[in-house]
């Protein structure tokens, strides 16, 4: 199945439909238009990094079991709520695609090393003469 730019494999998407809490008039209580979409992340096919930032990304939303619950009710059809989840899916596994930009770490200069301690020399001063004039 074609999941965006991205190929992954079928089994790992699967589709359950029950009923919604959200808008559906008279058919609320009738008709099953909530989506509840699992995609079983290590089945997908996909590479082990991307996988790792897929879990990352979506983690409020990952079960016990590896899986990534998207829930859809936003809508008052099954089939746009179906899109909502794809498309949610989607954008998850196009972020996750970029890997992060790794961090280059600096060093403060020595001038602003220098006033840093000065700051803090001024203020235990301004605190130690405070000190003296209370006793």
């Amino acid at each position: 199945m074609k999941v965006g730019s991205v190929e992954v494999h079928d089994q790992a998407i699967q589709f359950k439909f029950h009923l919604s809490t959200g808008p559906g008039g008279q058919n609320i209580n009738k008709v099953a238009t909530a989506v509840e979409l699992r995609f079983n992340v290590a089945q997908s096919g996909l590479s082990e990094s991307i996988n790792e930032r897929v879990l990352k990304q979506g983690k409020s939303h990952v079960n016990t079991a590896g899986e990534l619950v998207i829930h859809a009710t936003r809508h008052r059809s099954q089939k746009r709520n179906k899109e909502e989840a794809l498309l949610r899916l989607v954008n998850i596994i196009e972020a996750a695609q970029t890997p992060p930009k790794p961090r280059i770490p600096t060093r403060p200069s020595a001038r602003a090393k220098q006033v840093r301690l000065d700051q803090k020399r001024k203020t235990s001063e301004k605190k130690q003469s405070r000190k003296n004039s209370l006793d």
